[in-house]
């Protein structure tokens, strides 16, 4: 039989009592999301693509990481059409059990419901620029810092597929009422350089 010592119980814990605190936050930052009546979302959301599309980082991007927006999430669609009509080459995430890849999608008649309801591509064109320099990724979360910290859902899958990569430029996308003052952290999350909300484009300064 193995006996646990009591360092074993304590971490055990202390990363269960994290656990609730990290559950309790999303939890907070999900509702604060989804009570917005979809008009401010709607209107948030326009301010938040200009704020995109007027940067130099979707200025100066020839391919783009997107995604589709669910429920009250941030609507960067009108930043994937320019995108297309500037003909720069535009992909989504599809997962696949514990991982997410990306595949090119140049209509959005070529997203279809998938896993979890969001809508993923078609697996006929995959897109692996993620250490390409001039690669903008736009990412969704539950709740940001100021520090660059991004809290998802929970399950990892953009930490683990940007986990190592330096080449492309994250993009943090929400809301201002999605902004925390400072988020837990774990060794493995990824940092974002940026962060946009309805407000401005901000660089993050780690510290």
């Amino acid at each position: 039989m193995q006996i646990k010592k009591m360092s074993d119980r304590t971490d055990l814990t202390d990363r269960a009592a994290a656990q609730e605190t990290k559950d309790a936050i999303r939890r907070l930052y999900r509702t604060r999301r989804n009570i917005m009546p979809p008009g401010q979302a709607a209107v948030l959301s326009a301010l938040i693509c200009r704020n995109i599309l007027r940067s130099r980082l979707f200025e100066s991007a020839r391919f783009l990481y997107a995604y589709y927006p669910l429920g009250n999430e941030a609507d960067i669609r009108p930043v994937v059409r320019e995108a297309w009509r500037q003909r720069k080459q535009t992909a989504f995430p599809k997962v696949f059990g514990d991982e997410m890849r990306y595949f090119e999608v140049s209509g959005f008649e070529q997203l279809s419901e998938g896993t979890f309801g969001v809508m993923e591509p078609c697996e006929d064109r995959p897109a692996d620029w993620c250490s390409v320099p001039d690669t903008l990724v736009l990412t969704p979360g539950v709740a940001f810092d100021r520090f660059g910290n991004r809290m998802g859902f929970g399950k990892g899958y953009y930490d683990r597929h940007f986990s190592g990569e330096n080449g492309c430029v994250m993009l943090g996308v929400c809301y201002e009422l999605q902004m925390a003052v400072r988020l837990p952290t774990e060794d493995w999350d990824v940092l974002l350089p940026w962060i946009v909300t309805e407000n401005q484009i901000t660089e993050v300064h780690n510290g």
